[in-house]
């Protein structure tokens, strides 16, 4: 498969897990409480290691390289724009993951923290994923070569079996269905 059709395809189960993230986080703005708090440890775990280690490790350890290789400017252009909003979504999986700790904790207050920071992460994964496709993704397409690409799919193969390891990507696609079915296909 093409890497920047892997890495588009990902974006798509990125996006599924934003939107149960947006339902769980509507639930604890209403009620003020964590229904679930596991699921949203699953959802925490899965943007950690899936989204920054596995995704964003593929796009900064060797697409934006190859990119930059091929004249596109990692300072402030489209790569440095996307390299900000990586940290940006660290810093907000970070700040659930505190809250959570401390709601689980016995902290109720955390919660609304919880959302906040949710919130914050949706919008600005969302918009980080659209920039990536229709315009990070197209220079890529306009620059890298056959052979440049087929050397992304061959470290992008590395970097899933080093990050997330042997079956866990289909551990991920079997969570996202389940937690599908309970926060999206009941509402």
């Amino acid at each position: 498969m093409n890497p920047i059709e892997e890495l588009k395809q990902e974006h798509e189960a990125v996006k599924l897990t934003l939107a149960i993230l947006h339902r769980i986080r509507l639930t604890i703005e209403t009620t003020g409480t964590i229904a679930e708090p596991a699921h949203l440890a699953q959802l925490i775990d899965f943007f950690s290691v899936f989204v920054d280690r596995c995704h964003h490790g593929k796009e900064e350890e060797l697409l934006f390289p190859a990119l930059a290789a091929a004249g596109v400017s990692t300072q402030g252009g489209p790569i440095g724009v996307m390299l900000k909003e990586h940290q940006l979504g660290r810093e907000q999986v970070r700040e659930m993951k505190l809250a959570l700790d401390r709601y689980r904790a016995g902290d109720s207050n955390a919660a609304r923290v919880l959302a906040t920071h949710a919130r914050t992460y949706i919008e600005l994964l969302g918009q980080h994923i659209d920039k990536e496709n229709e315009v990070l993704f197209v220079i890529a397409g306009r620059c890298l070569s056959s052979s440049q690409l087929n050397e992304l799919t061959k470290g992008f193969d590395r970097i899933e079996a080093e990050r997330i390891g042997a079956g866990k990507h289909e551990a991920y696609h079997r969570l996202l269905e389940r937690l599908q079915e309970v926060y999206l296909e009941t509402a």
